[in-house]
């Protein structure tokens, strides 16, 4: 299994800084599936700093070498599940996987 972040190379990123891909692109690439994940950004998104966790769809790719990576859309921002990185919540006491950004969607044109 191949680092997520590796995928970005076999997009065609635009705008901002090649950190966008087009939306028929990402629908192209990715499929929502009935796997849900609870997550934590660990922090940096500015809110999670005790591990508070959310939970999302899963979205997977059959991308060559990424099929294993699990993936999740908040808002924008599409993000991989980090298999190895966990958080402990305060408030549960539960641990969670941290979430990594990858890449932002565009809407449709």
């Amino acid at each position: 299994m191949k680092n997520a972040y590796e995928i970005r190379k076999h997009f065609g990123t635009i705008g901002d800084y090649n950190t966008s891909i087009a939306r028929d692109e990402f629908e192209q690439l990715f499929h929502k599936t009935e796997e849900k994940v609870t997550f934590t950004f660990g922090g940096w998104d500015g809110k999670s700093y005790d591990g508070e966790s959310r939970t999302s769809r899963v979205y997977r790719t059959s991308y060559p070498g990424f099929e294993e990576i699990r993936f999740i859309k908040v808002g924008k921002h599409l993000h991989n599940i980090d298999e190895d990185d966990f958080r402990i919540e305060k408030a549960t006491g539960e641990s969670h996987p941290t979430a990594s950004w990858v890449i932002d969607v565009r809407k449709a044109q």
